[in-house]
């Protein structure tokens, strides 16, 4: 088993099958690093002449299933995601494993190219404009073959040379196909109050809509932009620091609590597309490529 260099041991183990292949990947020498630990799934990045990779592993039931999932949407979806170089599980087993191998993703996310903005709103205008385009862009292009990709937010987007690349897929889905009965729609505080009430209501999945996530799209940038939540929470006498996932949604799913505005922002004019295409009901809502060509008007 794998046990790369770091400050403790950690209660996984990269499998010796998984270990091997991506050292076959990369070349040889490797430089292996854990970029995140929890109880039940590892991410591992590692470095090596040929090649960098991302080797996941999950042990447990719901881990488990999710990477599988994950490892079926990314041979599904159209190019220009992450490819899978190899996965392995097994779900029957009395202790379910699997582990996962894809390029690693190189680049800064699209919430570490709003950094800039978020510390200097006058030098880190371009860099964010930039990167909120080619994220509509990746979105758009993803909505026109037929997909939408469940749970966007400017962690999960990657902005490499060869474009930008959608990480966290396993809740993406066919446009016209129910999802999982155990979707629960990505980060709560970016869910469409639509989308919101229709979680609330379903016990077998959701149909995802490119107008939802459109929604969720320009929320997430909002958030990149600012540190602070889209929605004006304490305006409707409500504090979601102490509210559980479940209680947030409900209360989004309402479509009581009030936009947040950006009148006060140093630069307001990048937030008021993003607040106008949160605003609009899903079906006068932009198209990820419209909101793109609204951004890209946004001077500087």
């Amino acid at each position: 088993m794998t046990t790369a260099a770091t400050p403790a041991t950690p209660p996984l183990r990269c499998p010796d099958t998984a270990s091997a292949y991506a050292n076959q990947c990369a070349g040889s020498p490797t430089t292996w690093a854990l970029v995140r630990d929890r109880h039940d799934h590892q991410l591992w990045r590692v470095h090596g002449p040929r090649m960098t990779v991302a080797v996941k592993v999950a042990n447990g039931q719901n881990a488990t299933r999710v990477l599988v999932r994950e490892a079926t949407v990314l041979r599904a979806m159209p190019p220009g995601g992450i490819s899978v170089l190899r996965t392995v599980h097994d779900l029957h087993s009395a202790e379910p494993w699997a582990w996962l191998i894809t390029p690693w993703a190189d680049g800064p996310t699209t919430w570490d190219a709003c950094r800039a903005l978020r510390d200097d709103a006058h030098n880190g205008r371009e860099e964010a404009r930039r990167a909120a385009v080619e994220l509509c862009m990746a979105v758009g292009r993803l909505h026109a073959v037929g997909w939408v990709h469940g749970d966007l937010r400017p962690h999960h987007a990657v902005h490499t040379t060869a474009g930008v690349r959608l990480l966290s897929c396993a809740g993406a889905s066919r446009i016209g196909h129910a999802t999982s009965a155990t979707y629960l729609g990505g980060l709560v505080h970016l869910l469409s109050p639509q989308l919101a009430a229709a979680l609330e209501s379903s016990t077998a999945g959701v149909m995802l809509d490119p107008a939802d996530e459109v929604y969720t799209l320009a929320a997430g940038l909002w958030w990149a932009a600012t540190t602070s939540w889209p929605r004006a929470f304490g305006d409707a006498g409500l504090d979601p620091s102490t509210m559980t996932a479940l209680a947030l949604r409900r209360a989004i799913a309402t479509a009581n609590i009030p936009l947040a505005s950006g009148t006060a922002h140093s630069w307001p004019e990048f937030l008021a597309p993003l607040t106008a295409a949160m605003a609009q009901v899903p079906g006068d809502r932009p198209s990820a490529f419209q909101l793109a060509d609204q951004l890209k008007a946004v001077p500087l």
